[in-house]
Formats: structure tokens, C-alpha cells, sequence
């Protein structure tokens, strides 16, 4: 009796390290990449993108949470964050609202539209786990509270923007599979 490849519940190798890279990624377009542009969440058009290549890709649950633990502790260990350690429940919130939201949306992750709504909501989940934080830490959280509004409307279009770039990338390349174990090929053969 042979299982195959995509009923398999855990992560082999191949994919956590492919989702390891998209993490890596993540830590490279937050840190590195900066615009012009003075409003809060705008990056999320970049760092949006290797989550949903990644959750694309190995199509498994837990693809983005993955992404979400990996690349949280890289940008709150060796990044510049500003909440320190704590920063890795923001990617963790970011990366499981995407898995959640890519079950419910399974096999339509190339739609433009989902891109948009999984970017958006993974942004704005993000968000709302760093003012969290953020409230906890600070003692006057009204003030914070303050620019919930733009931040909460920026994040929601930079991320559904980055979410549409990802969907468009993900259609260009959802015909190349990650490699199979060569004893999974055997066990098909004969």
C-alpha cells in the first residue's frame, strides 16, 4: 500500500528548506527593502509575496506558519525590530491567517482576487498582533490607537497589492513541482 506524495501530513526536507528560503526572503525584504514612502505597512508589498509563493507551492497546512516562525525569528533576533523577540507573534499571526485563508480558498490561489484578500488580511492580521504588543508595552496605548485607522487601510492595500503581485507570480510557475524522493518514484513504478 503506497501513500502518495501529497497526502502526507508532515514536511519532508525539500519543502522546509524551499520554505525556509521564502522565510529568508521575507527577513531580506523587510530589512532591506525600503521606499520613499512615509506610511505605515507599506513594505507588506514585498514581504506579502514569499508567503504566498510558499503556501502555493508545497499546498500543505502550516506552509505559512512555517514561514511565520522562521522569518519572525530571524527579523526579531538579527533584523531591526522594534519589539524585539516579540516580533515573531506578528509572523506567526501573518502566516496562519494565510494557511487558514488558504484552505478555505484551496486550489484558487492564482486568482488575483485571493492573492489580494490573503495579502491583505495576512498584512492586517500582523498588524493587529503588533499593536497588541505594543499596547501591552507602552503604557499609554490610546495614543497608539490613534493611527489604527490609516495604518489598518495602508496595511490592508500594500498587503492585498502584494498579494495580487504573488498571485501573478504563482500562476507563471505553478506548473514546476518541487523534486520527489527518488524511493516515492520507485514505489509508483512498480
Amino acid at each position: 500500500m503506497s501513500t502518495s506524495l501529497t497526502s502526507r501530513k508532515y514536511f519532508l526536507v525539500y519543502e522546509i528548506s524551499f520554505l525556509s528560503l521564502m522565510a529568508a526572503l521575507v527577513y531580506v525584504f523587510k530589512t532591506y527593502f525600503r521606499t520613499p514612502i512615509q506610511l505605515p505597512g507599506h513594505t507588506a508589498i514585498f514581504w506579502v509575496i514569499p508567503f504566498i509563493i510558499g503556501i502555493g507551492i508545497t499546498c500543505k497546512f502550516g506552509s505559512g506558519t512555517y514561514i511565520g516562525i522562521l522569518s519572525g525569528l530571524l527579523i526579531g533576533f538579527i533584523g531591526m525590530a522594534d519589539t524585539g523577540p516579540l516580533k515573531v507573534f506578528e509572523y506567526v499571526a501573518m502566516g496562519f491567517t494565510m494557511d487558514v485563508l488558504s484552505v478555505v480558498f484551496r486550489g484558487y490561489l492564482t486568482n488575483i482576487a485571493v492573492g489580494f484578500v490573503l495579502g491583505s488580511l495576512g498584512s492586517f492580521a500582523k498588524l493587529i498582533v503588533n499593536y497588541s504588543i505594543t499596547g501591552a508595552i507602552v503604557t499609554n496605548a490610546n495614543v497608539i490607537l490613534v493611527g489604527i485607522g490609516v495604518a489598518g487601510a495602508t496595511h490592508l492595500i500594500f498587503g492585498g497589492a502584494g498579494g495580487v503581485i504573488s498571485s501573478i507570480v504563482l500562476s507563471r510557475i505553478q506548473h514546476i513541482k518541487l523534486p520527489t524522493r527518488i524511493l516515492d518514484k520507485k514505489k509508483t513504478e512498480s
